[in-house]
Formats: C-alpha cells, structure tokens, sequence
C-alpha cells in the first residue's frame, strides 16, 4: 500500500513563542488546541482516502491470474453429447453441374493422356519433346472437356459450366506464344535459334510454360473432385 504524505503548513506546528523567542504556557496550549482541531478535521478525508486504497488493494488481490473457486453446478451430468447439427460424416452433395464437369473431363483425360505439366520446369531444354507432348494432351483434354459440355447443353452451356469454359480458354490462350513466337519444346516445325539467342529463347519458353502451368492449375480446381 502506498505511503500517503499530507504536507501543512510549517506554522501550523511551530511552537509558539513570545517576542523574547520564550515558549509561554498559554501559547503552548494554544498550539496544542490548534493541532488537535487540525488532526480533526483532517481525520475525515484522510479515512476516505484510506478506505479507497484499501478497496484498490483488495481489487488487485482478485487478479485474472489467480484462478477463482470452482463452482459446483447444480445441473445434473449429461450420459452423452447432444450430437451437432452442423457436423456431418457424410461428405457436402455435388451438385449436377459440378458432376457433368468432372464427367467431362474425366472422359476427356481418359481419351488424351499425358497431361502431366510438371514435365515442364523452368530448367527444361528448349528441344524437350516431352514438355511438348504433355503440352499438347493438356491442350486436348481442355478443349474436349468444353466441347463436351457444349454438347450436353448446346443452348445454354455458357450459362450454366462458364467458369469451366472460361477455365478451358484461359488455358489454351496461353499456348498460343509457346507455338508462334518461338518453336518451344517442339510444338512447332519452326527451326531453331541460332546458338547466341538458343538461352534467350530457352528462357522465354520456359517463363511461357509457366504461365501455362498456372492456367491449367486454375482449369482443374474447376473440373477435379
């Protein structure tokens, strides 16, 4: 608890002397009236101030990090767990249209396969014909998904499987520069660079494949269970 300090004033018990500095007996008992009167009135205030801090230390004693009385609960225990609505072991329902995109392209991969993009990194050669190849039946499993789904619904298919669609072009619109710029990986007839520009090129192709990768990633969140 913390010291309380009350400063007064330093006449008010500075001994009373006459005009010789002599103490007299009737000024003598005159300061000690005076200081009994003082501590009086003080006494109210000061018992106030008192009682508050003792209040504040009774209310730091109860801190969070003492732990309280367990209380006992009146209600009886429970045999068994109510069991949660919201918990489930049976997995979410597919809906129809998720159902016939996946359909889609499982029989679209099962007819083209080799889509297997990691066959291309960001170190595979230019010439490498089986980044190529697996390129190429990726192309093919996009567009035979789409073109199923277009069969299924030829009226409203960009209604009901757009963002399977959307999907299926983002994909294939990325390996336009792969085919044109530059023959990367054999998808093209093109010739070769010549030797200076053979690690330029290599570069460019292997930035391209990437971002084919990143769009066929995006295409089979859409059509993968």
């Amino acid at each position: 608890m913390e010291t309380i300090v009350v400063r007064v004033r330093r006449s008010l018990f500075a001994v009373p002397r006459d005009e010789r500095g002599v103490e007299t007996e009737s000024r003598r008992g005159e300061h000690a009236r005076r200081h009994r009167a003082w501590l009086r009135r003080a006494r109210g205030p000061l018992s106030l101030v008192v009682l508050a801090a003792l209040v504040t230390a009774c209310g730091s004693a109860s801190s969070p990090d003492t732990p309280s009385s367990p209380t006992r609960s009146t209600a009886p225990p429970s045999s068994s767990p109510a069991p949660d609505a919201g918990t489930s072991s049976e997995p979410p329902a597919t809906s129809e249209l998720t159902r016939d995109a996946q359909d889609a392209f499982k029989a679209a991969k099962a007819e083209h396969p080799g889509a297997d993009l990691d066959q291309c990194t960001l170190t595979t050669p230019l010439d490498d014909t089986a980044c190529g190849k697996a390129i190429t039946a990726a192309d093919q499993v996009a567009s035979d998904t789409a073109r199923r789904l277009r069969e299924r619904e030829p009226e409203h298919a960009d209604l009901l499987y757009g963002a399977v669609l959307s999907a299926a072009a983002g994909f294939r619109d990325t390996l336009g520069p792969l085919r044109d710029t530059i023959p990367c990986y054999g998808l093209s007839d093109e010739p070769q660079p010549p030797p200076p520009l053979r690690a330029e090129a290599e570069s460019i192709c292997a930035e391209g494949a990437d971002i084919a990768k990143t769009a066929w990633g995006i295409f089979l969140s859409q059509v993968e269970p």
